[in-house]
């Protein structure tokens, strides 16, 4: 995880294409192709999905989508 920012797009290490992005006040999360999700960044409360309370700094699969 970098906290650079950042003006033009920067390639995620795991995501070679997303067909959506959605970003939070410390994490982002992208949908794939294939229909999975993955997310990266704070993850104090969870939002994440990946069960877990650890910040992650590479992208982790969501563990399920409503």
């Amino acid at each position: 995880m970098t906290t650079t920012n950042r003006s033009t797009p920067y390639m995620v290490l795991g995501i070679g294409a997303a067909n959506g992005i959605a970003v939070g006040g410390g994490h982002t999360c992208a949908m794939l192709p294939d229909g999975t999700a993955r997310c990266w960044g704070f993850n104090h409360w969870g939002q994440l999905g990946d069960n877990s309370n650890f910040t992650r700094e590479i992208p982790v699969p969501v563990r399920a989508l409503p």
